[in-house]
């Protein structure tokens, strides 16, 4: 979703070219965006954060979850205010690339977010951690070992699949340990969770930086 033909073209073009030809559907405004996903029911959306229109790029990313909530959203955008880009990922967006991201990262992130995934450009996740510091500098949070180990997988990338295969729990644990961790740290995202128990000091520094760079340039979680 783009309002420039040249760049959705231009997207296109990476994304088939990265992931095997798929079919492409293609929107110029929210509007015609909803319209199309509620038609068509795709897998990814790839959204910029200025879509023409009176529809806020959170709301749009809110109203595309409700309506699918499986599918893939990602922000696709040439401009990094933390603001919006923040509050996409509160609505539920998955992933963060600027457009000046190489093809070769654009396919491995495109990959990654496939698998399950969440992903930020590292120029945009850098800015996270100041704003998180500064609102729960004075919290205290006391995590299990059990909880501790479910967060050290989640800042490595891990899918509640692949956390439950390396700790020998069903996906349904998993998934009320993650659950129990967005509680606890306030946080309504995978991503948003382990950037503030990073800042807290509950994720050894250097995990977060190290999980967070697929092909050198671009931020897994």
């Amino acid at each position: 979703m783009d309002d420039h033909p040249v760049a959705r073209r231009g997207l296109s073009v990476v994304v088939n070219s990265n992931l095997g030809e798929c079919e492409i559907f293609e929107a110029d405004d929210a509007t015609a965006a909803l319209a199309l996903a509620d038609d068509e029911r795709p897998e990814m959306i790839l959204m910029d954060a200025r879509m023409p229109g009176s529809v806020p790029p959170d709301e749009l990313c809110q109203a595309l979850r409700a309506l699918l909530p499986n599918v893939v959203i990602v922000i696709f955008t040439a401009f990094d205010d933390i603001t919006v880009i923040h509050a996409c990922f509160a609505a539920g967006a998955n992933g963060c690339l600027l457009k000046d991201t190489s093809e070769i990262n654009i396919g491995a992130s495109l990959r990654a977010l496939l698998a399950g995934q969440l992903v930020c450009d590292p120029r945009i996740a850098k800015q996270f951690a100041p704003e998180f510091a500064r609102r729960f500098a004075s919290r205290t949070v006391k995590l299990t070992d059990r909880e501790q180990e479910v967060l050290a997988l989640l800042a490595h990338g891990c899918s509640n699949r692949k956390i439950a295969q390396q700790l020998c729990l069903s996906e349904t644990t998993v998934k009320g340990y993650v659950t129990g961790l967005l509680q606890r740290l306030d946080a309504s995202s995978r991503l948003e969770a382990v950037v503030r128990a990073y800042e807290l000091g509950i994720v050894v520094p250097g995990a977060l930086t190290h999980s967070w760079s697929p092909g050198g340039e671009t931020s897994n979680l």
